[in-house]
């Protein structure tokens, strides 16, 4: 039995996923394909690589001359490219099409940002610190840092611009030149993801759950709990199993055997999913979250 089915308990249909067909390059030779991509295009830019243990966590940070950086993780690109293992060079296009679009809003400074294109994004400590340890590598500096809030326990919260053609994350550069201080940023983007409120799923019942959405802002909506908490009511204190970007789980502390059930999850989950979050569980409390063993 999964669990899924051990937390749910039949009250719900397992939702199926597609199928991804089989690629002839692996992760580790796409991202290299796609740096040599990049060398060709800037050869003068300085890149480094950096594979990291899941496939989100795998990027390419670089930096140019005139004092541009970025950096670009791979895992949408080499989904795309896993769906259609032909289209190749159409998915390296379209990355490089999306570094360009990166390089052009940094020359325009300011005039380019979407406010309203930023939304929150859930992470770790350890994910933070080794993308930091990264971008100091090859001298990106501040202008490849990202914004990070402490959030609970082992999360973080930081911040992307979700365009139509790329995701890139928020520096704490850029942020200053939109006048976008801390609390602003973060108003600004739970007020953007609220928008999102009408296509959020809540499956099960009987005080278990599970939240889907768009599988890259599932755990993004336990920041908005208090909009969506009348459609999934729980016995005691809300907890939460938010161990993957697209796996939200929910039931209520007085229910001892669904707390048990989330505890397996987030440890199984955090541990596999290519987009692992914490293992651990947390309870919503006075209007946020917090480590449910604080």
């Amino acid at each position: 039995m999964s669990l899924l089915s051990k937390l749910l308990r039949g009250r719900r249909l397992a939702r199926a996923d597609a199928g991804v067909c089989p690629a002839p390059l692996d992760l580790h030779a796409f991202t290299e394909r796609y740096a040599q991509a990049l060398r060709a295009v800037w050869p003068q830019a300085r890149l480094r690589v950096g594979h990291g243990a899941r496939l989100a966590d795998t990027r390419i940070d670089w930096s140019l001359p005139d004092g541009f950086a970025a950096t670009q993780f791979v895992a949408a690109g080499y989904q795309r490219y896993l769906n259609a293992p032909d289209a190749l060079e159409r998915v390296f296009a379209e990355q490089i099409d999306a570094a360009r679009e990166l390089q052009r809003r940094h020359a325009l400074g300011a005039q380019a940002g979407d406010d309203d294109a930023i939304l929150p994004v859930l992470k770790t400590r350890g994910w933070h610190d080794v993308a930091v340890q990264q971008a100091r590598a090859i001298g990106g500096g501040a202008g490849i840092a990202f914004v990070v809030e402490p959030l609970a326990g082992d999360l973080v919260l930081s911040f992307v611009e979700d365009r139509p053609d790329s995701m890139d994350y928020l520096s704490p550069a850029e942020a200053e030149r939109r006048g976008l201080a801390a609390d602003g940023l973060r108003a600004r983007a739970l007020r953007n993801l609220q928008r999102f409120l009408p296509e959020l799923e809540i499956e099960g019942g009987d005080g278990r759950y599970v939240l889907r959405l768009d599988r890259n802002y599932d755990a993004s909506m336990a920041l908005l709990f208090e909009h969506w908490r009348a459609r999934a009511p729980v016995r005691g204190e809300p907890v939460f199993a938010i161990a993957a970007r697209d796996e939200l789980w929910l039931c209520g502390r007085d229910d001892g055997e669904g707390v048990q059930r989330l505890g397996e999850a987030a440890a199984e989950i955090s541990r596999t999913s290519a987009y692992g979050l914490s293992s651990r569980l947390f309870v919503w409390r006075d209007g946020g979250l917090r480590a449910l063993d604080d």
